[in-house]
């Protein structure tokens, strides 16, 4: 219901009086600042001026509370001091940049070498291109420089990517060489073993570690034995688990291939249709696991913010291996400095490609988590 009393009828009039003056006084705030605008726009310096001018009644007003030409109270005195100092900020810069975009005319003109010098302090980009034109040599010269140390930089990236890698291939040597010397002398009696001795080693430490076969059933068999069964194949032999035929283990040092009994009989065999070619080109591309993870971390990096606080384990992940046509699938972690400094555990995984006629690699996927 309405309050239609003498007192209600006042309250009503003294709240539309006060939304009358807000308004007021927000349309000549805005008028203050369309006519200081347009001062700006003919005089940096005058409109800076009449800002501060404002921006002191302003202040007067909103400190005393006595009434200013146009300003009364407080709170208007505040708005008008905070919207023309505001303003005053802006003409002042606009006047400085104007004083010194003449004074360096004047300069361009006059003295090229300290407009140059004074330019090159505050914006680059400008200072280039301004050097082309008033300086060629100079510029030629600045351009040789920057394309120099771009060069460096590169240079210095990826010897570091290669010193880190040649360090994990390191460690990878001394982590394994204790398994390597034991393989060798498990192998040591083997037939054609100058010929085998890489294949004959990784099989038969392979062989002990996932317990297919003992040491001492290597060293008692003499290593790896030529059989004649499968001519011309290099295929050798050795029992693992009996003393029977059936328990005789056979590799093919062509391809790396370990089967039991005659199961691999048919394998590449050489028919006179391209097979003794496949046989060639699957030897050369097996076996290559350490080398693909090599590899495809240098690819790791080089997407990395922070590549080289980048820190692989010296192995590869499992999930590792050869998919056939000498492309390798490499799983892997690593932990990595973020944007933000912080060391954070990735994972990643990719598919390289190894190219024996020239020995090199080429990844051909990369996905990191």
């Amino acid at each position: 219901m309405l309050n239609l009393t003498p007192n209600g009828l006042k309250a009503g009039e003294n709240v539309i009086s006060q939304i009358l003056r807000f308004i007021i006084a927000s349309v000549e705030i805005g008028v203050m600042f369309v006519v200081l605008t347009l001062v700006l726009i003919a005089s940096k310096f005058a409109a800076y001026v009449a800002a501060l001018a404002i921006c002191f009644l302003g202040l007067v007003a909103a400190v005393t509370g006595r009434r200013v030409p146009r300003l009364r109270g407080r709170i208007k005195g505040i708005s008008v001091f905070i919207v023309a100092g505001v303003f005053a900020f802006i003409a002042w810069q606009a006047h400085h940049i104007e004083q010194r975009e003449t004074r360096w005319a004047e300069l361009r003109k006059t003295a090229p070498d300290t407009y140059l010098e004074e330019l090159q302090a505050i914006d680059q980009d400008r200072w280039l291109e301004e050097l082309s034109e008033l300086r060629p040599e100079r510029y030629a010269e600045e351009t040789e420089r920057r394309e120099a140390e771009l060069q460096a930089q590169r240079e210095a990236e990826a010897a570091e990517t290669a010193l880190s890698a040649d360090a994990e291939v390191a460690v990878q040597v001394v982590t394994e060489a204790p398994a390597s010397a034991t393989a060798q002398r498990l192998i040591a009696s083997s037939d054609d073993l100058d010929e085998n001795r890489a294949v004959f080693g990784r099989v038969a430490n392979e062989l002990v570690t996932n317990g297919t076969c003992t040491e001492a059933e290597f060293i008692a068999n003499g290593g790896w034995l030529r059989s004649t069964t499968f001519e011309p194949r290099p295929v050798y032999f050795m029992y693992c688990g009996g003393s029977t035929v059936a328990d005789r283990l056979y590799l093919d040092a062509a391809t790396g291939k370990v089967f039991r009994g005659t199961d691999g009989l048919e394998i590449s065999r050489p028919d006179g249709n391209g097979s003794e070619q496949a046989v060639e080109r699957l030897a050369q591309c097996e076996n290559h696991e350490a080398e693909a993870y090599v590899m495809i971390k240098a690819d790791v990096r080089r997407v990395l913010i922070a590549p080289s606080t980048a820190r692989f384990p010296w192995r590869f992940d499992a999930g590792t291996g050869h998919l056939g046509d000498c492309l390798y699938r490499v799983n892997g972690h690593f932990d990595a400095q973020n944007g933000f400094g912080a060391m954070l555990r990735s994972t990643f995984t990719g598919t390289i490609r190894y190219f024996p006629q020239s020995g090199s690699w080429q990844t051909q996927s990369l996905s990191i988590n």
